[in-house]
């Protein structure tokens, strides 16, 4: 009988529980280096099960960037996000199939992420529309779209 080693099934049973949560892992976290990778790896599954409900995906916002990094073809990635069970495996595929990038780019990458705001006053009003949505009206300490996604989802309060 196959056993799964104790760190892929933690990994698998951490997506599954984020999963029954219906958020993704936190855009702040890692895998190889890259900020966000593992949320969508979680954004994937949840699509291909139709439980992704309203979220942004691939075409737009951080998931549409980080393919466009990694030079990786959005339907492409679903297809093997959901055909590996480890993060780790997703993640040398990412690395034998995108683009690749010295440490030091995809740090400056990652900040770039990390630190995008509205940078217009269209782009400020919605962000603002979004955080009364959530609950923040009047927050001042969230001004990154990758704040906003964390207080949306309850992992800032």
């Amino acid at each position: 009988m196959f056993r799964e080693p104790r760190v892929a099934l933690y990994r698998r049973l951490r997506t599954v529980i984020s999963m029954e949560r219906l958020h993704p892992r936190s855009p702040y976290e890692k895998l190889g280096g890259y900020v966000h990778l593992p949320r969508l790896i979680d954004k994937a599954r949840l699509h291909r099960k139709g439980l992704l409900n309203g979220y942004n995906y691939k075409t737009v916002g951080f998931d549409k960037h980080l393919l466009a990094f990694l030079k990786i073809d959005g339907d492409m990635f679903e297809e093997i996000a959901n055909k590996l069970d480890d993060d780790l495996a997703i993640l040398n595929w990412v690395q034998e199939n995108g683009e690749r990038h010295s440490p030091e780019a995809i740090e400056r990458w990652n900040q770039a992420m990390i630190s995008r705001h509205p940078d217009t006053a269209a782009k400020r009003a919605r962000f603002l529309h979004f955080l009364k949505e959530a609950g923040g009206e009047g927050r001042k300490d969230i001004g990154t779209y990758f704040d906003l996604i964390e207080f949306d989802e309850g992992r800032i309060k």
